[in-house]
């Protein structure tokens, strides 16, 4: 008896673990799918602006990551299915074996008031209790539904190139005439500002010379070249030329000329800084100052 019994436990405990998913419907899906594929790096530098205007400008280094993208549409073809859990058939068998009965007294109820109680009423009673009663199927759920995809086909619509450009914090950005060369460590930004032609001689890149040529931690080749005009570069000379007249010999009236001629060339944030900056120096000098005053009233 109890080898039977043992035997029965062993094919139910095996009927649990081989049960399948419930099918519920298929489904039809269409979605869109970028593939990218880096094919070459490269550093750049990029100016802001990109045709420098003004005394200062900035510069940002950067790798650029040159990448094919594919664009695809994917269809799918699945089905939606409530995935089978055996602990689940310790409550439905019982319940099945309850709704049996049930669905048989539905069925009589049906036929002897000739339809007035649902046929498929009924029917759905029946098909809930047998599904209960079978150890390798759950019922039907639609709260714990899963998509399981069968076929999967992908259609190329469209591919290009395009460039990912990464800044580079902390990159030695080299800029280079040919008088100069001087080296500059970007921010946490990847950029640097340059000044073409400031107060501090020092920190001025450009020394008569139109063309600049940027590299990037100590690349052998020119990373960028930039070529400005006869013109700007003209009115370059003439603020360093105004700014050097006036440290000569400073004076309040050379100071408000000077500010004046920096403006007229559209430099007016040099011709701030070096206003700030004199007044400043000369705050004690009464004469100056007057000197100054008069002159900007003019």
């Amino acid at each position: 008896m109890k080898k039977p019994l043992s035997t029965a436990l062993v094919l139910f405990c095996a009927l649990l673990l081989a049960g399948c998913a419930n099918t519920i419907r298929t489904y039809d899906d269409t979605e869109d799918r970028i593939e990218r594929a880096t094919i070459g790096t490269k550093y750049a530098v990029l100016l802001n602006p990109e045709m420098p205007n003004s005394f200062e400008f900035t510069a940002t280094a950067a790798t650029v990551h040159k990448q094919t993208v594919k664009k695809y549409q994917t269809f799918t073809h699945g089905e939606v299915v409530t995935p089978y859990q055996g602990w689940r058939e310790f409550y439905e068998v019982p319940c099945g074996l309850v709704l049996v009965p049930v669905s048989l007294c539905s069925h009589l109820i049906s036929v002897f008031t000739f339809g007035v109680y649902p046929f498929s009423f009924s029917n759905d009673v029946t098909c809930v209790a047998y599904s209960g009663l079978n150890p390798c199927l759950n019922w039907e759920s639609e709260s714990r539904t899963e998509k399981r995809p069968l076929t999967s086909e992908d259609k190329l619509i469209d591919e290009t190139e395009e460039d990912k450009v990464t800044p580079i914090p902390g990159a030695v950005l080299t800029v280079a005439t040919s008088d100069i060369s001087r080296e500059f460590k970007t921010d946490e930004f990847g950029t640097v500002k340059l000044t073409l032609v400031g107060l501090d001689r020092g920190e001025s890149i450009f020394r008569g010379d139109r063309e600049f040529h940027f590299t990037v931690s100590g690349d052998a080749e020119t990373t960028h070249r930039l070529l400005i005009s006869r013109e700007f570069a003209n009115k370059l000379l003439r603020a360093r030329a105004a700014i050097m007249r006036y440290e000569a010999a400073p004076t309040g009236r050379k100071l408000s000329e000077t500010v004046k001629t920096l403006e007229e060339l559209k430099f007016t944030g040099l011709a701030f800084q070096l206003e700030k900056r004199e007044l400043a120096r000369h705050q004690n000098d009464t004469a100056f100052m007057d000197e100054f005053n008069n002159m900007a009233l003019e």
